[in-house]
């Protein structure tokens, strides 16, 4: 080989070596680029979690700080009732007794059904183991049923307030008489063998009807006889015969059987002095 060739051949190699060294350190480049980009993608997951673990740590806090608020308002409430529990109670002792004294100087409508709850609303208020928010909510409740009777019309069966259970007297003596007077139901019951000592809770003089707390009015069920309540007498009236036309109309209006209208309630007016 001349010296010619020698230094081609030289060159070639010089150059093919260059061009391995350059790959090599190619691969080596891309290699450290993917490690430094991997190492960033962590790092930045690093910091991220670092970042969640302080907010968390941060709603932590403010949650315990709202708890431990929480907490120390539930114990001064706590604190505090024993003399929420006495207020309670002097309310609705104040409550009962002036509902006493309303269902006492009023009309006598409804007398027992309204004595009777009136009663039961005292035993409750003695009762040391009634809590006192179901003491609150009972008085609440009497006292809305005593204020609705202030502004409704209502009928009701009852006795006659001067002679009672005479139509039942009647009765016994003739089922069939026309001061007995069974309804249609009644007779059916005792055609079919009902004693009239077994129906004779339904078997009533007549029927009151109260105008709210204006007026307080008795009609026998054959409209024979009505009464009006005399407050200032503190008794029984007799109706002239216009009231108690216009009583027999009140009764049906009040009892439903009747279209709503407007109606007459018998009242004294005293004239001025």
């Amino acid at each position: 080989m001349n010296l010619k060739s020698a230094r081609i051949a030289l060159y070639v190699g010089l150059l093919a070596s260059a061009q391995f060294a350059g790959a090599q350190l190619g691969l080596m480049s891309n290699a450290h680029g993917q490690a430094a980009d991997a190492a960033v993608e962590e790092y930045s997951a690093i910091l991220e979690q670092i970042q969640n673990v302080k907010l968390a740590t941060q709603q932590r806090r403010v949650m315990l700080e709202t708890q431990d608020a929480n907490a120390e308002n539930l114990r001064a409430q706590i604190s505090q009732v024993p003399a929420t529990k006495a207020a309670v109670k002097g309310i609705v002792t104040e409550m009962v007794a002036e509902i006493a004294k309303v269902i006492e100087s009023d009309l006598p409508f409804r007398k027992d059904e309204r004595d009777a709850r009136l009663g039961k609303m005292q035993s409750d208020l003695a009762d040391p183991t009634t809590p006192p928010a179901e003491l609150l909510r009972r008085a609440m409740n009497l006292y809305d049923i005593e204020a609705n009777y202030g502004y409704s019309i209502s009928a009701y069966t009852g006795d006659h307030p001067k002679a009672p259970g005479r139509r039942l007297a009647a009765c016994l003596d003739d089922p069939y008489s026309k001061v007995c007077n069974l309804s249609t139901e009644q007779k059916k019951l005792v055609d079919a063998g009902a004693s009239i000592e077994s129906i004779s809770n339904s078997i009533k003089d007549g029927n009151y009807v109260h105008f709210g707390r204006l007026s307080f009015i008795y009609l026998d069920l054959d409209s024979r006889e009505g009464f009006r309540w005399s407050k200032e007498a503190g008794d029984w009236e007799p109706l002239k015969s216009g009231d108690i036309l216009n009583a027999r109309r009140s009764v049906r209006i009040a009892r439903g059987e009747s279209a709503p209208g407007v109606v007459t309630a018998p009242v004294r007016v005293q004239a001025a002095q």
